[in-house]
């Protein structure tokens, strides 16, 4: 173990310098907790740092495939996988404390009012604050607004999907959410949001005094359908090209196979009547 005025960090053998790294990186995480929530937690944070993604399944007993990271608030806890982390790039060590400490910066905030956060928002603001790159398809999101298939947003209050493109979908659609919180109220909102539910407000109530009641969900579904329409004509051209062409394909197939039997057909005929085989 190894520790500096608000963190220690204990480490496994071989993570000797991920645990360095984390003793330098975690006050530039604290503060990017600060900046983005106008708060960030006033006590000792605990990091957890593991060899290999069998010891971090131990440890946090189940997470999804490709978890980097895990936040305990409830105990300031931070767990990271180090086999799975990079120096720089969307699974860089820096930009995961940055997401992590988010997760316990909301955590303190339901500790000290009673009031949780949606995990879509929460999640949402953790990936806007690292500022990463989308991960996965990045026209996953513009698919299901303009096929009507996006995940409602009171489906993602208390759990993501755990596997495949809806867990990827439901992280892109908490930051696009939040990305259209900030672009459409002013980039405080987020803040303002915490304040409002420091002074006793739950999320939604804060949520409806900074959008004046307004539908949030149906406003950010249209701005997801216009923010992309380039890419969403993109992908309905390549989506009827490419029926097209495996059309095409097929009957074409089906024709070789076709014209190949008929051949067949008349070379057994023609040598049936000269009695000459080939």
């Amino acid at each position: 173990m190894i520790e500096a005025p608000g963190v220690a960090v204990h480490y496994a053998k071989g993570t000797a310098k991920w645990a360095r790294l984390a003793l330098e990186l975690l006050p530039e995480a604290n503060s990017n907790a600060l900046h983005t929530l106008g708060m960030t937690t006033n006590r000792k944070v605990t990091i957890h740092l593991y060899a290999t993604t069998q010891g971090f399944g131990e440890a946090t007993n189940y997470t999804p495939p490709d978890t980097l990271g895990v936040a305990r608030p409830r105990t300031n806890e931070i767990i990271i996988d180090c086999s799975l982390a990079k120096l720089s790039g969307n699974n860089s060590f820096n930009l995961t404390l940055k997401h992590e400490m988010i997760h316990i910066a909301f955590g303190r905030l339901n500790a000290r009012t009673g009031h949780s956060v949606p995990l879509w928002f929460n999640e949402g603001v953790a990936c806007w604050a690292m500022g990463r790159l989308r991960m996965g398809d990045p026209k996953l999101l513009v698919r299901a607004a303009n096929t009507d298939t996006l995940i409602p947003l009171e489906h993602l209050a208390a759990a993501f999907p755990q596997t495949g493109i809806a867990r990827e979908l439901a992280y892109q659609q908490g930051e696009s959410a939040v990305t259209f919180l900030l672009e459409a109220y002013g980039a405080d909102s987020i803040r303002r949001i915490v304040a409002r539910m420091d002074q006793g407000l739950n999320f939604d109530e804060a949520l409806d005094e900074l959008t004046g009641g307004t539908d949030f969900q149906s406003r950010w579904k249209q701005y997801v359908r216009h923010k992309y329409p380039f890419l969403a004509m993109i992908w309905n051209f390549f989506s009827l090209f490419t029926g097209l062409a495996l059309f095409v394909i097929f009957a074409y197939a089906i024709y070789r196979v076709r014209r190949r039997r008929i051949r067949k057909r008349w070379k057994e005929e023609e040598q049936e009547e000269t009695g000459f085989y080939y």
